[in-house]
């Protein structure tokens, strides 16, 4: 048990920094972003094809980058302009429109087969019971860890936190005091999705190398954002790492390793119902 808890390390650090992004455009911009993880997932296909085209990596990841900016940045000018006063469902629900709009432009861009990703971060940084765990898994865990504690910081310490928390808590108050909402939107946007992109670029080559699944990466990610009720970033880190530990460790189980990946619908489907347990509760009463 404990080898397939070390195996699931690189998955469990991918699955918290998206859980923790999913959090903070929860808190900060009022929606669940379903599209997040495929504008990641783009990136990392814009790098493949750049790599596998001859350019190096110093000048292929950048571009990769720059394609998850922009396409972010348009998906925050979208919600900012056109559904700055929509309910949180209704701005969720434009995400997975958008999700679905990318994968399949994804599908035209690049082919419906598998890709090979440059591995960014080669080697192996230490083994455990004779699993190794790569350089890029603990990269992800440190990224997962930086965003979380950083996050937490920049929201309490600094002039920018206190501007973001008011633009999510009352945002036409903040509005009339002079913040700028439309910038502090799509930046929200940019950040999140750009360190979503940078996960994705590691953990791919040990990971995940086709669209649907690199998409669907957001499934577990909102399982564990769920676990922090969507405002806990520190919940949300370690549900991720739980989580996808917990998925490796079910792997060397031959009787229930085939159905590890059901676990993030399981839990969400728990999270959801013992949220409502109170309503179900006084309405029994």
């Amino acid at each position: 048990m404990l080898a397939g808890a070390v195996a699931g390390i690189g998955q469990a650090g991918l699955y918290a920094v998206i859980a923790v992004c999913l959090t903070l455009t929860a808190r900060l911009a009022r929606v669940l972003n379903f599209a997040q993880v495929i504008v990641g997932g783009t990136a990392a296909y814009c790098v493949s094809v750049l790599h596998g085209d001859g350019l190096p990596d110093p000048a292929a990841v950048p571009a990769g980058l720059l394609v998850a900016a922009a396409l972010s940045a348009a998906l925050g000018w979208v919600m900012a302009r056109w559904f700055a006063q929509a309910g949180t469902d209704r701005r969720s629900a434009v995400t997975i429109v958008a999700f679905v709009l990318l994968l399949s432009v994804s599908y035209l861009l690049f082919g419906s087969y598998p890709r090979q990703f440059p591995n960014l971060l080669p080697g192996v940084a230490f083994a455990v019971g004779g699993v190794e765990v790569t350089n890029p898994a603990i990269a992800v865990v440190a990224v997962a860890v930086a965003v979380t504690v950083g996050s937490k910081i920049v929201l309490s310490r600094t002039q920018l936190g206190l501007q973001l928390r008011a633009l999510s808590e009352r945002p036409v108050t903040a509005e009339l005091t002079g913040i700028r909402s439309t910038p502090l939107t799509i930046g929200v946007w940019v950040a999140t999705s750009l360190t979503v992109a940078v996960a994705v670029l590691l953990a791919a080559p040990t990971s995940v190398n086709d669209q649907a699944s690199l998409g669907l990466l957001v499934v577990p990610g909102c399982a564990a954002a769920l676990i922090g009720a969507l405002r806990s970033l520190v919940l949300a880190l370690f549900g991720g790492l739980a989580l996808g530990m917990g998925e490796g460790m079910l792997a060397q189980t031959t009787a229930v390793g085939h159905y590890r990946d059901v676990v993030p619908f399981g839990v969400i489907v728990a999270v959801l119902i013992w949220s409502q347990r109170k309503e179900v509760w006084s309405d029994a009463r």
